[in-house]
């Protein structure tokens, strides 16, 4: 995959010229300076993207100076070596306190200046001045273009934030989605990245961005997260790939439609978006669920900290709480550039059972490894790692192909925006929850003692955020997909001071399609030519002392006993497969002969779109915003989906809103850390076949099924399912239209409902 490093100099000059002329061709294109089918119509370009065999132009081509092409250049490193930066945790953003202002908004503190989160979009008191013909109020009108709304949120009841006063916000969350900051680099040896190399958060209205947040949410307190778009107004300002459009989607929250940042409802440069995050627990519409008739040895396990060493009960079933979650980009056609650019975070959601909190002792706590420093939320030995794959050009910035619709593969694994980087641990229990952030790449990792080269054990504790019912011990992790979060606890404290850990990646890759193969541990060690991305890339060092995150300036150093966390031998109950009111088949195909036809948003002159969704054996489709592939009918209806795939492909499947429990993978053997284990991406494995149940409920509109490889999902492997509320005083008591922004403001338009959109009944 990546050029041999004994070929001849001359080779190696051929292929970086060969990648740099690429880099020009794809960031003429980002800018709208040719089109898809201008590449096309010169022969630069096969009709399916595939870069012309050209000796000068593709890295792949048989040189004329060398006997056989190995592929592309590395990325250069510029000296840097492994494990020479320390791990950046990542830095957390506090909220403000929001409070009813008598009109029922939400006010943020007095001196912020900041608008009240509001019901209803600030677009739709806009529309009402524009439609009377009357002047706009300035405080209504985007600030850095003079024209349209301040609010990207779609106006009306369509996108007003659905049940607003059973879950009105009491925090608020600021962040500014920005150029990053100066001096931006992932090494230190290496270059600093261009201000549109990276588009990430900042906290406040208008930071730079920097590194990955981490947002700390509790059960019970509802959030507003006001999200500015403080990218540059010209779409062309980008470094080669990324659009200046975000909508952000907060990955796998309980949440309505609204705030789920998937439903074409993305905004433009200078415009905010309020995203109500209510934190509500699955399950809180159904009266056997409510905290008020519960009773026994769980009725407190739905529930989050007060603050106070308390609980606050909340509506739901305590076996649908969630842990380990993130937000990222989810513009359609743009999302793999946008995130990869920087545009995701981190979110932990704290519920009783699982405090962030490892000395207070009740009935109801965990008592994970965190810290004790404050009530909950504690992450001194509570590690969020961000695992994904970068790639550079000659110059050290940023680099993304946007033409490879196989999947991008980058051959130098950062973690937290890092490469390499190194972590001093104490000698005891740490939890790691482990991100596959990575735009294609699947990863299976594996913790390994450097001295002896021996698998370090560990126990599973959660897949997706979600608990399983007894932990899992473990000395390798199953393959995990883009999306997939694995939680983890490592005991350090069986290794001496100054012992060194290193975590490996085993899973090798020549393609997008799917990984070649694993490795063992010791080939693992080794690296590997064909792909960079094998072997070490985080390394742990057992210390006796460590610097504190829940307490800026404190040391922590060890002593015997300190260590009050645990595992317990059970975490949370098991939720029983019923028989389902329906069965849906969805197949995730791949179909050379698609052309776009009718996509919405536009194609953005994707004239060839190679994935498709087929539903009950059914006409297969690409993505459309504007049609309707599934229909829920009814909260609280339970559904199995059969979700396959085919032709040797592998697709991570990611499904919004709602949990599934995973019950079969049709004939195919299934992992203790995935049987009966609730989730929100599926690995299909190649030319596989998956089977879980699912509920809906709580709230209503449109959400989307696609496949998480985020190459696949831009190239059309997504669609809409939507979901009807029991309320019909509600909007989404009916379908929903499709908002069709612009930077005058949005419009709407009436949705396509497919045929199959409405299921068969059946009880098999």
């Amino acid at each position: 995959m990546y050029i041999d490093d004994g070929e001849s100099k001359r080779r190696q000059r051929e292929a970086r010229n060969a990648r740099k002329n690429r880099s020009e061709i794809v960031r003429a294109r980002s800018w709208g300076e040719v089109t898809r089918r201008d590449l096309v119509r010169w022969g630069i370009f096969s009709s399916s993207g595939w870069l012309a065999a050209k000796n000068g132009l593709n890295p792949f081509v048989k040189s004329a100076f060398a006997q056989v092409p190995t592929g592309v250049p590395r990325s250069p490193l510029f000296g840097a070596k492994k494990f020479q930066q320390e791990l950046p945790r990542l830095p957390e953003i506090l909220p403000h306190p929001l409070s009813p202002d008598g009109f029922g908004n939400a006010a943020w503190p007095a001196g912020m200046n900041e608008p009240a989160a509001r019901r209803l979009s600030y677009h739709t008191e806009y529309s009402l001045f524009r439609d009377a013909g009357e002047k706009i109020p300035d405080e209504l009108v985007n600030p850095l273009t003079g024209k349209g709304p301040i609010e990207g949120r779609p106006p009306g009841e369509y996108f007003a934030h659905q049940k607003w006063n059973e879950y009105f916000p009491q925090q608020g969350y600021l962040l500014s989605l920005a150029r990053c900051a100066r001096g931006l680099r992932f090494h230190p040896r290496f270059p600093v990245q261009d201000a549109d190399s990276v588009w990430s958060f900042g906290a406040g209205r208008s930071a730079r961005g920097g590194l990955p947040p981490l947002i700390k949410l509790r059960y019970g307190e509802p959030v507003t997260m006001r999200i500015y778009n403080n990218l540059p107004r010209s779409k062309s300002q980008n470094n080669g790939f990324g659009i200046n459009q975000a909508s952000t989607h907060f990955h796998n929250a309980h949440n309505g439609a609204e705030s789920d940042g998937a439903s074409n409802a993305y905004h433009y440069p200078g415009t905010f978006y309020d995203y109500r995050w209510g934190t509500t627990l699955a399950r809180s519409d159904q009266p056997q669920y409510k905290a008020a008739v519960r009773s026994g040895p769980t009725a407190k396990r739905a529930s989050g900290p007060d603050g106070r060493g308390g609980l606050n009960l909340v509506d739901g079933d305590f076996r649908e709480l969630q842990g380990s979650l993130w937000f990222h980009d989810h513009r359609f056609f743009y999302t793999a550039e946008n995130v990869y650019k920087g545009h995701f975070g981190a979110v932990n959601v704290y519920s009783g059972p699982d405090r962030g909190n490892e000395r207070l002792f009740d009935d109801v706590n965990h008592r994970l490894p965190s810290g004790w420093v404050h009530d909950y939320g504690n992450v001194d030995f509570d590690v969020n790692l961000f695992v994904h794959d970068q790639a550079y050009d000659d110059e050290g910035q940023l680099f993304f192909d946007i033409f490879n619709m196989d999947g991008f593969l980058g051959d130098v694994m950062c973690v937290n925006m890092a490469y390499a980087p190194y972590m001093n641990v104490l000698p005891r229990k740490y939890r790691l929850r482990l991100n596959n952030a990575c735009m294609s790449r699947f990863v299976q990792l594996a913790l390994v003692e450097v001295a002896t080269k021996k698998p370090v054990p560990f126990k599973f504790i959660a897949n997706d955020g979600n608990f399983v019912v007894n932990p899992i011990e473990l000395t390798m992790l199953d393959e995990q997909g883009t999306g997939e979060r694995y939680d983890i606890v490592v005991d350090f404290s069986a290794f001496p001071i100054g012992a060194k850990i290193q975590l490996v990646n085993l899973l090798k890759h020549k393609n997008g399609k799917k990984p070649d193969e694993r490795l063992g541990i010791r080939a693992a060690l080794r690296g590997d030519e064909e792909d960079p991305a094998v072997g070490p890339f985080m390394e742990f060092i057992v210390s006796s002392s460590v610097r504190s995150v829940d307490d800026p300036g404190t040391i922590l150093t060890w002593s015997p006993g300190d260590d009050w966390s645990q595992v317990p031998n059970v975490l949370t109950e098991q939720i029983p497969i019923i028989s389902p009111v329906r069965v849906r088949e969805i197949e995730f195909k791949h179909d050379e002969l698609n052309r776009a036809k009718d996509c919405l948003p536009s194609c953005e002159d994707k004239d060839f779109l190679p994935w498709v969704i087929r539903v009950d054996g059914e006409s297969t489709h690409s993505l459309n915003a504007n049609r309707i592939s599934l229909l829920i009918p009814k909260p609280g209806e339970t559904e199995h989906w059969i979700v396959s795939t085919g032709g040797g492909w592998d697709h991570p499947v990611h499904l919004h809103f709602e949990e599934g429990v995973t019950i079969n993978r049709g004939g195919d053997p299934i992992p203790a850390t995935e049987k009966l284990v609730r989730k929100d991406v599926w690995r299909l494995r190649p030319g596989g076949t998956v089977r879980f149940q699912v509920t809906f409920g709580e709230f209503g509109g449109s959400y989307v099924n696609h496949c998480h490889n985020t190459v696949h999902e831009d190239f059309a492997m997504l669609m809409r399912y939507q979901v009807l509320s029991d309320d019909p005083n509600s909007p989404q008591f009916r379908i929903i239209p499709t908002p069709i922004p612009s930077e005058e403001g949005v419009e709407y338009m009436t949705p396509e409902v497919l045929p199959e959109a409405y299921g068969r009944k059946r009880s098999t």
